[in-house]
């Protein structure tokens, strides 16, 4: 997939483009039924379809007071996008600046102006420009004055409690544990990406290599020990993580640690990127008062994570 960090970047208009706009963070049930829209109608049409998305997140510019992680990272979200059979995506750097532009000139300046889009896939709330004043009413008659046709999607509700999926809805689970329910509103398993950074190497010297990654401004699940699936290149591995400040043996600092032991594995990882899914909550995370201890518990740990991932 082609990824264009700004609309000025694209070079020139794209023939029959179909174009779906959204944050997409998380990429939950409801973006995806959006992009597969989309995709299928750039099919129908012989067309490309294009997605649009934002970063940062609009909340982290206009109310900075808010602490809002995302429910995945940027290069993640990327990669879950290009999985759904996009072919291009334009990363539009969200500013002050950006948010005040009028419905109108982000319509005649960036979307005719640059991609010129035969058709425009959102969701059914959508509102874009400055103080969110363009509504669906006014994007669909802008889309007729300028040839382009404006499809809304429905969003998906959350089963039998009506309430509709959303990245905020799917945030408060993953932050109160509720992994399978959030994994239901995701399609998949809540899971981290990123590169593998060099730690200790204490997991070696106790026989349980880690790989540790840097979960930063991404929503993580609660402080424990999990069941778990790595994904490297496009391979599937079994293992178990922490969560965790590690306080068997840290002394200092109060940062939260994601560090997964993958089973038969033996490759070096360093730099590279995986994704980690959580599956289910083990225990949670404790000292131990020996190093003897810690080893009994962490082969308790694969046993029961084996017998899980079986």
């Amino acid at each position: 997939m082609k990824v264009i960090y700004g609309i000025g970047r694209v070079e020139k208009a794209i023939r029959n483009a179909v174009l779906a706009i959204g944050v997409f963070d998380g990429l939950h049930i409801g973006h995806q039924k959006l992009i597969r829209a989309a995709v299928k109608r750039a099919g129908e049409i012989g067309g490309l379809v294009i997605v649009m998305t934002f970063s940062p997140h609009p909340v982290q510019v206009l109310k900075p007071e808010q602490s809002l992680p995302f429910v995945v990272s940027l290069p993640h979200r990327l990669k879950l996008i290009e999985r759904l059979g996009v072919m291009m995506c334009i990363v539009v750097h969200f500013t002050q600046r950006f948010s005040k532009l009028t419905p109108q000139r982000f319509v005649k300046r960036y979307l005719v102006g640059h991609i010129r889009p035969k058709e425009v896939y959102v969701g059914g709330d959508f509102r874009f420009g400055r103080e969110r004043g363009g509504t669906l009413e006014y994007f669909r008659e802008a889309g007729s004055k300028y040839g382009f046709r404006v499809n809304s999607v429905p969003p998906v509700n959350s089963g039998s409690s009506g309430r509709k999926v959303g990245s905020s809805h799917i945030r408060e689970l993953i932050n109160n544990g509720q992994l399978k329910i959030a994994a239901r509103y995701l399609g998949r398993y809540v899971s981290v990406m990123g590169k593998v950074q060099r730690g200790s190497s204490r997991g070696k010297i106790l026989g349980f290599p880690t790989a540790n990654i840097k979960a930063k401004n991404v929503v993580i699940p609660p402080i424990g020990v999990y069941a778990v699936y790595v994904l490297i290149g496009d391979k599937k591995y079994s293992g178990m993580a922490n969560v965790g400040r590690r306080p068997s043996f840290q002394r200092s600092g109060n940062g939260i640690i994601v560090e997964v032991h993958i089973f038969d594995f033996q490759k070096e990882l360093y730099g590279k990127e995986i994704i980690i899914q959580f599956v289910k909550r083990i225990r949670n995370e404790r000292a131990f008062g020996s190093t003897e201890k810690l080893i009994a518990q962490l082969k308790r740990d694969q046993v029961k994570t084996k017998a899980i991932l079986k």
